[in-house]
Formats: structure tokens, C-alpha cells, sequence
């Protein structure tokens, strides 16, 4: 590019614009520039106008910034096409920290690393001994000496080989070996060192020795630790038996139970695995670190039928028990928990039936127990919300003692949707609450109901009934209380105890020992007749003495 010359004043412009449009325009001078440089030239002009003042001549500023270039370099003509203040901000610092290192070369201030190594009056660097005795003059004066290397550790690669020692050539440097006493040991294989690791003789396996892996039938499968448990799984047949592992150290104990629990076993058509002592890591294993007294066995899981409602009763002699209503189960839920949608009663008593809905029972414990507590007194079923709850892990059966093998298990998903289409079928529900306040009885004083009065009327003998249990921290949520027909409660007897409150399974044992004790009492006094009453009152006069 050819850059133009100064422009002349106004007047000389003038003249000079005519004498142009006298010349032909072959002749035009080849300086002239076109209107598109002359406003790139003006835009530069006022951008630098912009930037460094008035007073600041395009040549003065070619000047400077030709003088900085040697002076400087780079950084300055950087900062000189900085988009943003910011940027040249940056920029003049870093001009600063420039021109205090080139000052400081004369002056005798902190130098760089660089400068130190090389600086011959240094002691760091080059006239340092470590670098003398290297590659210094000390350098054959060190390679005379027979100095010990240092020991540095092994740098091994993919294929090395770790060297091996003959056995004959161990020592022991812990204590002397007696010699009264020749020490036996078994013989050590030899000759590791004509060939490689992979090729050595392996030990050889232990007869009989199970291995540690364990092994599942099915990606469901569950084991079952207890002699109780197992038993109880045997017994009833519910799921399906896979496997029975069996303890036969030497010193198990209750070989009778054993042999009743594999005579179980083997009539069901159950693998019977006797496990020695050495294997006992196996079944500890399986029964993660728990008691398991010496039986595990590997089953389905345990059927659980999704309920929605309660429904109707079958009174019949021949079918006691009640109809429930269910909501949609996958393929694999109907595999192992069917579509039979009737009920049988746990015994053939003449009173109604009980069954308890557990809404999110968190502790295993604690679920276990109330499944055992439900068995004991005759409960016929226990729902168990889906949502929140502990579901049915060895832990909660092992706590359970086998009472989760008899009782019917179901699952709940709506708790409130449960109890009304329960009562719709003619169910009556309570819920277990602290006790009542006094204002509260006040007010509601038809919805609290006590134990006493639980025994009186004898609620079973009229219609069935469920009672709901809450959670162990924060009970029944209030929607649940609403829903229900009755709130019944434990009375308190001593209240200035610190301890406001029992665990949910005791309170459900007494609770449903309520329910229980009215109907049989009922039931022993229609059975009873005057002539039997007569003849026990005669036998206890005939046997009883005088006082005095």
C-alpha cells in the first residue's frame, strides 16, 4: 500500500483540484487514494483521537509506538489494540512488572531461579556441591571412589517375574528352633525356579470343601437362617423350596430337630447340603453375619397380594373366611403371589374376623414381632402399607420366629381408599392412638372408645374389624384417624411417668388381646348351662376344707 503525502493547505487544495480536471486521465498521478482509504485513514485518525487526546498527531504516535516496539515488544502494541479497558489494565501491569525486572537487573534485588543457578556467586546452582560432584569437577573425583549405591526400589513391568527362593534356604531369624522337638511340616514344593508362577503345581483342593461363592437358583431368591424359620417354611409350603443348607460340625447340637428338619425337607423334595465345620463361613455367609442355628434354607420370596379392599364374608361351615379385592399384578407378582382373592379364617372359631393394618412400620424389628404377636392371638391377615414400611427381609422373619409362614400377608398401596371400601363390605375400623385429652373427649366424645368398653360389647361377635397401627415416631397421620370408625387407645394408669407411650407391638398385643378376650368370654358363657354350672359348684364344695 502507498501511503499518500501530506495534504496541502486549502488554498493549494483548491488549485490543485482544477489543474487535475485540466489533465487527461491517462496522466493521473498514481498516488491518489480512493475514497475507501481516505475514511479507513479518518477512522483510525479518530479512534486514536479518541484514545490518547487531541494533542496526539498520527506521526508522534507511529513514533512512539515504533520507540516502544524496540523498547517493549509485543506487550505494548498489544495494549495499544486493546478491545476493553479491562484488557489494557492488564496489559500495563504486566508493562510494569517488565520495566521493574529490567531495573532491577542493575540493582541487586530478588532474582529469578534461573538467575540464582547460573549466578557464579551464588552458592545455589552450578557452584553447589550436588552439581559438582555430577557434572562438575568433583565429577572424576567421586567416579575414583568405591562408594555403596544407594538401594532403590524395583520398577516392575507387566511381564516380570518375581524370583523365588528354595525353601531349604529360609531361615529363621525370629528365634532359635529347638532341637529336642523335630517341627513337622508338610513338604513344600520344589523346583519353582525352572519355570514361571503359572506353571507351578497347584495346592491341591481339600476334599469335600464347599465353595465360598454362593450360589443362587433364582435372581429372587431369599435364604432363611433359623431353626424356627426354616421349620415353619417347611411346614406350610407357601413358597417355592430351592435348597437346604444343614450344619453337621461336630459339635451341633439338637441332632432330633435336625433329623425332623431334613426328614421336612426331603418329603417336599428339598436338596438337603450337609455343611462341615470348615465351611461354616458359607451359611455365616448366607445369613450375613446373624445367628442362624445351623439351618438355612433358599426360597421364593413370601407371597404378598396387593389388596385394594376388604370385601365380603363366607360363613359357611365348610368356607370360613372373607373375599378381598385386588389391583393389577405383573406376570412375575402373579408367579409368586397368585390371584386367589379368598381368605380363610385362622381358626374355626365362631367370631368374626381380625386383621390388622400396619401403616409404616420402618423398624424390622418391630414388624417382626407385631407379625409373631398377630399369630399368636388368632389374627386371620396383616396389610402392610407399601410405601415407608420394612419390607420382608430375612431379619423381619428371623424376628417373626416363623409366625410370617402362617398369618396372610398383603400389601396396601392407599391406606384411606383400604378402610373405606372396607367399611362399604361391612367392616369396622379402629385406630390406635395415644390417649385422648379431656377436651377432646369433650368434644369427640363418640369417636374414643377404651379397652373396657372394647370388652364389653364384644365387637367381633357382631361384624369383623381391622385395626390400624401407626408408625413408632409419629403414629397415625390424621387423615387415617378420620377415616377410621373408632380411635381406641391403651389406658395410662400412672402418669407422671417420663415414658408417654409403649412400642407398637406390645400396644398391638393388647390391643388385639381386647378384641380377642370379649368374644371368648362371650363364648364361654353361651356354652355354658345351668346343670354344668350346678355340677362345678357341688365338685368345689366337696372339695374345698373349712378355714377354721
Amino acid at each position: 500500500m502507498i501511503r499518500a503525502a501530506r495534504w496541502p493547505a486549502v488554498g493549494q487544495r483548491c488549485m490543485l483540484r482544477q489543474s487535475l480536471h485540466n489533465i487527461p486521465a491517462l496522466i493521473v498521478p498514481q498516488f491518489v487514494r480512493c475514497a475507501s482509504l481516505s475514511s479507513i485513514h479518518r477512522g483510525l485518525k479518530r479512534s486514536e483521537r479518541a484514545q490518547f487526546g487531541e494533542s496526539r498527531s498520527w506521526t508522534a504516535t507511529h513514533d512512539d509506538r515504533s520507540h516502544s516496539f524496540i523498547r517493549i515488544g509485543r506487550t505494548t502494541k498489544a495494549l495499544d489494540g486493546a478491545a476493553s479497558k479491562r484488557q489494557q489494565q492488564k496489559l500495563r501491569k504486566k508493562l510494569d512488572r517488565k520495566a521493574s525486572e529490567i531495573g532491577d537487573e542493575d540493582d541487586v534485588g530478588r532474582q529469578t531461579r534461573r538467575k540464582r543457578f547460573l549466578d557464579p556467586e551464588f552458592s545455589f546452582g552450578k557452584r553447589s556441591l550436588v552439581y559438582q560432584l555430577k557434572h562438575g569437577l568433583l565429577k572424576d573425583t567421586a567416579a575414583s571412589l568405591d562408594l555403596e549405591q544407594p538401594v532403590r526400589p524395583r520398577h516392575f513391568h507387566g511381564n516380570d517375574k518375581l524370583p523365588r527362593r528354595n525353601s531349604r534356604d529360609l531361615q529363621s531369624y525370629s528365634r532359635p528352633q529347638s532341637p529336642q522337638k523335630p517341627q513337622k511340616r508338610r513338604p513344600r514344593i520344589e523346583n519353582r525356579e525352572d519355570g514361571p508362577i503359572e506353571d507351578a503345581i497347584a495346592r491341591p483342593r481339600r476334599r469335600g470343601m464347599l465353595p465360598m461363592t454362593i450360589t443362587y437358583t433364582t435372581a429372587a431368591s431369599q435364604f432363611l437362617y433359623g431353626r424356627s424359620v426354616v421349620k415353619a417354611a417347611l411346614q406350610q409350603g407357601r413358597r417355592q423350596l430351592y435348597k437346604l443348607y444343614v450344619y453337621g460340625g461336630e459339635n451341633r447340637r439338637g441332632v432330633d430337630d435336625n433329623d425332623v428338619i431334613i426328614n421336612l425337607a426331603k418329603a417336599r423334595g428339598v436338596p438337603v447340603t450337609i455343611v462341615p465345620n470348615e465351611d461354616q463361613r458359607l451359611m455365616d455367609k448366607m445369613s450375613m453375619g446373624r445367628p442362624h442355628n445351623g439351618f438355612v434354607l433358599e426360597t421364593s420370596p413370601l407371597p404378598q397380594l396387593p389388596v385394594k379392599a376388604l370385601g365380603s364374608l363366607e360363613e359357611s361351615p365348610s368356607k370360613l373366611g372373607f373375599h378381598i379385592e385386588l389391583v393389577h399384578q405383573t406376570m412375575e407378582q402373579k408367579a409368586i403371589n397368585g390371584e386367589n382373592t379368598f381368605v380363610p379364617k385362622a381358626n374355626n372359631s365362631a367370631m368374626k374376623p381380625l386383621v390388622l393394618l400396619l401403616h409404616e412400620i420402618l423398624d424390622p424389628g418391630n414388624l417382626g414381632a407385631l407379625l409373631r404377636t398377630a399369630s399368636y392371638m388368632g389374627v386371620d391377615a396383616v396389610g402392610i402399607t407399601s410405601r415407608n414400611s420394612s419390607a420382608l427381609t430375612p431379619v423381619v422373619l428371623k424376628s417373626a420366629a416363623g409366625a410370617a409362614e402362617e398369618v396372610t400377608i398383603f400389601t396396601v398401596d392407599s391406606p384411606i381408599e383400604f378402610l373405606e371400601g372396607s367399611r362399604a363390605a361391612g367392616w369396622k375400623t379402629y385406630a390406635a392412638v395415644a390417649p385422648p385429652e379431656s377436651k377432646l373427649l369433650k368434644i369427640h366424645g363418640d369417636k374414643f372408645i377404651s379397652t373396657d368398653c372394647v370388652e364389653q360389647t364384644s365387637p367381633l361377635d357382631q361384624h369383623p374389624c381391622v385395626l390400624v397401627l401407626g408408625n413408632e415416631g409419629h403414629g397415625l397421620p390424621r387423615q387415617i384417624k378420620v377415616a377410621a370408625d373408632f380411635e381406641l387407645s391403651v389406658p395410662r394408669f400412672v402418669q407422671g411417668s417420663s415414658v408417654d407411650s409403649l412400642n407398637v407391638s406390645v400396644a398391638a398385643g393388647l390391643l388385639c388381646h381386647t378384641f380377642v378376650k370379649g368374644s371368648a368370654r362371650n363364648k364361654n358363657r353361651v356354652n355354658q348351662t345351668p346343670e354344668a354350672d350346678s355340677s362345678k359348684r357341688k365338685a368345689a364344695e366337696e372339695t374345698s376344707e373349712p378355714l377354721f
